[in-house]
């Protein structure tokens, strides 16, 4: 990827960790990630061609829940629920921009 595309390396991406209770799948818990922060855990999960895990959610498996608590501090993890983490973009007003299936991000981003 060009070094000039916004997206490259993990820059201008934030990672969302969210919680959903098991039961009702309601929404309990959710923690953005810095760049720094998602670099100490990413060897955490099989990611293959999405190093940056910009095409999905990946499932945040209670075994490392202990790993992902020490890089960042306040996720709290309750036993029934499931986590996921997943990036999106940091658009450069300072507002995230998560896409839709198809969706181009609003304002000019250069291609990869």
């Amino acid at each position: 990827m060009s070094s000039d595309y916004p997206f490259a390396d993990g820059y201008n991406l934030v990672w969302d960790l969210t919680g959903f209770d098991g039961a009702d799948e309601e929404l309990v818990e959710s923690v953005s990630l810095s760049r720094d922060q998602f670099l100490e855990i990413r060897h955490l999960f099989a990611l293959g061609d999405d190093p940056w895990m910009v095409a999905g959610e990946y499932r945040v498996a209670p075994s490392i829940w202990a790993y992902v608590r020490s890089a960042v501090p306040g996720v709290r993890f309750e036993r029934d629920a499931d986590y996921f983490l997943g990036a999106r973009q940091a658009l450069p007003d300072g507002r995230f921009w998560r896409p839709a299936p198809g969706e181009v991000p609003p304002g000019p981003v250069p291609p990869p």
